[in-house]
């Protein structure tokens, strides 16, 4: 098991936040760089979500947020039961891909976040295969499909 750390987003972090979703492999699920992180500039003090920024050997390379089911009004996950927490991430540093450290380090969040809360969900678009198995492989398992506020069609899937 690899040593993943976990340091709040910070301000300092926004130049790196903004690189990364300049990328082509993050701009494919995390588009308009400019409003991402407006988004996150705005919810940096929001106690409704936890904002994270993911290092190896301190060496930082993806970013990871979680918050209650309820916080945001996602239709998607309106049937999960009270105190489920959902997640969104993405690896931003390429040198970091194929290598496993995606399940790695959301095997470790995940570990984290059941301690306190009773089920995880994740909710990655039905085209994005790539996340779906890499959520696969850190134990979530398919809910259902449902819709978003804007209409994309997501695959539930939950960690319990």
């Amino acid at each position: 098991m690899r040593n993943y750390s976990f340091r709040r987003l910070t301000e300092a972090d926004l130049p790196l936040m903004r690189r990364w979703l300049m990328t082509a492999h993050v701009r494919t699920w995390w588009p308009d760089a400019d409003k991402q992180i407006a988004l996150m500039e705005q919810d940096m003090n929001n106690p409704e979500l936890d904002m994270w920024v993911v290092a190896l050997i301190d060496r930082p390379f993806a970013y990871l947020h979680d918050h209650d089911k309820n916080s945001f009004g996602m239709p998607q996950y309106t049937d999960l039961p009270q105190g489920t927490r959902v997640m969104s991430t993405f690896v931003g540093d390429a040198d970091f891909q194929g290598q496993g450290h995606s399940v790695g380090f959301i095997e470790a969040h995940v570990r984290n976040l059941r301690r306190r809360f009773p089920m995880v969900a994740v909710g990655p678009n039905t085209t994005d295969t790539r996340g779906i198995s890499v959520y696969r492989q850190a134990g979530f398992m398919n809910r259902r499909l449902a819709s978003t506020r804007d209409g994309r069609l997501v695959q539930v899937m939950t960690h319990n």
